[in-house]
């Protein structure tokens, strides 16, 4: 359990660190996407880095005061972000937190932000940070992001004006996607349902509007991911206490988590032939740096064209399986120790670095960490040990509010 206290605090370090905190800076609180580009921050990583603060005060790493200052100035910060429609757009320059040019407004980055202020709303019950909240969730129009599509009703991804700009290259119109898949977005559901805006109705729409797909892989039988990376199971899960509820048709996201975790864990141990950095210790494909750049990664059963036994650039990431521990503890702890013995230098100033891999050229180690992986393993491992970000988040009145909305139920 040491190593696990020990990469909390430095993941926790990384969001502290690795952030804005020059007072009076138009980017305070805004914190790193990749510390090899320290001057780009995008929401997501505010999102995990608000989430931080109160596990950094109930750890003693900082105080109660320097956190409730920290979080008060940030939401002053991000009131200051661009937005469409309420929804923030994704990369911001750390010092100025003006938009890198040609980037799109996004449903799931902006979902992981509100779940970091939602988090801190909770935890500080301040008047300040509680009106940047109020004036943060309800300037989003929730409506303005749903369309029917073959008679569901679902979110889209993204808004981009920018012919041209990010996910525009080819395309005419504006709107990027759509979520009409089981991935990270779950969370969306949920704070759309806690707005007056969604009827009851309209939010158990949303909800049920995306695609069940089951799979199975050696044994592992799970509703997946088109593909199937790990990250997708966890990201949602870091707020959402899904131990706790089923949904109104009985099924258990917590659950599903599990056994996703244990099937990719099997899809590595199968393919170790073929990627010699994988063993029974060792592994976790998710999207991650690899020695070609960030990649998207994932096992099978998976939908791609291209990929449909899955697809590894032959890296494993530490946050893959640290961001599951608290559903599969068994299986996680070890492949961190192993990680850890085996490969000392993978754990660097903020913890675990954000990938390894053996390649032809020998032993590879990212020398960056990327905020949103860091972000999945403080969080999990926090849950793990303490539950405080699913303490609070699953207090705060307006998800208690989605959860009835959505009929969510406590398990018996």
């Amino acid at each position: 359990m040491k190593l696990i206290e020990e990469e909390l605090k430095r993941s926790f370090l990384f969001f502290w660190e690795a952030a804005n905190r020059k007072l009076n800076s138009p980017g305070y609180g805004l914190v790193v996407d990749n510390s090899a580009k320290p001057q780009m921050a995008s929401i997501a990583s505010v999102g995990f880095g608000l989430s931080a603060l109160p596990i950094g005060v109930e750890r003693q790493y900082i105080t109660y005061d320097q956190g409730l200052q920290a979080a008060r100035e940030t939401l002053k910060t991000l009131l200051r972000i661009p937005h469409f429609e309420g929804f923030l757009i994704h990369y911001v320059y750390l010092d100025t937190g003006k938009p890198k040019s040609g980037v799109e407004y996004s449903t799931i980055d902006t979902a992981i932000l509100l779940n970091g202020v939602i988090t801190v709303d909770q935890y500080f019950s301040d008047p300040e940070i509680h009106e940047c909240f109020q004036r943060l969730y309800l300037r989003v129009n929730w409506s303005a992001f749903v369309f029917e599509k073959d008679g569901r009703s679902l979110f889209r991804m993204a808004y981009n004006p920018v012919k041209g700009g990010a996910y525009r290259q080819k395309s005419d119109s504006p709107w990027i996607w759509q979520w009409d898949m089981m991935a990270e977005q779950l969370s969306l559901y949920f704070l759309a349902a806690g707005s007056d805006q969604i009827s009851a109705e309209t939010a158990q729409a949303l909800y049920q509007g995306f695609s069940r797909n089951r799979g199975s892989f050696g044994g592992y039988d799970y509703v997946y991911s088109p593909g199937n990376s790990l990250f997708v199971y966890q990201f949602s899960h870091a707020w959402l206490d899904f131990h706790r509820f089923v949904d109104a048709t009985g099924f258990d996201w917590a659950e599903n988590t599990k056994i996703a975790t244990y099937g990719n864990r099997e899809w590595c141990i199968q393919h170790k032939d073929q990627y010699p950095i994988f063993s029974e210790n060792i592994w976790g494909v998710t999207s991650c740096l690899t020695p070609a750049g960030y990649r998207g990664q994932g096992v099978a059963p998976n939908d791609s064209l291209t990929h449909p036994n899955g697809h590894s650039d032959g890296v494993v990431a530490p946050c893959a399986p640290a961001g599951s521990l608290p559903y599969a503890p068994e299986i996680v702890i070890p492949a961190l120790e192993q990680l850890a013995a085996q490969y000392p230098k993978s754990f660097g100033q903020y913890g675990f670095t954000d990938a390894i891999a053996l390649t032809e050229k020998g032993l590879w180690i990212s020398p960056d960490y990327i905020g949103i992986d860091k972000g999945i393993t403080l969080l999990m491992l926090d849950n793990y040990l303490h539950q405080t970000t699913w303490k609070l988040y699953m207090a705060h009145p307006m998800i208690q509010k989605a959860l009835n909305k959505l009929g969510f139920q406590e398990k018996k």
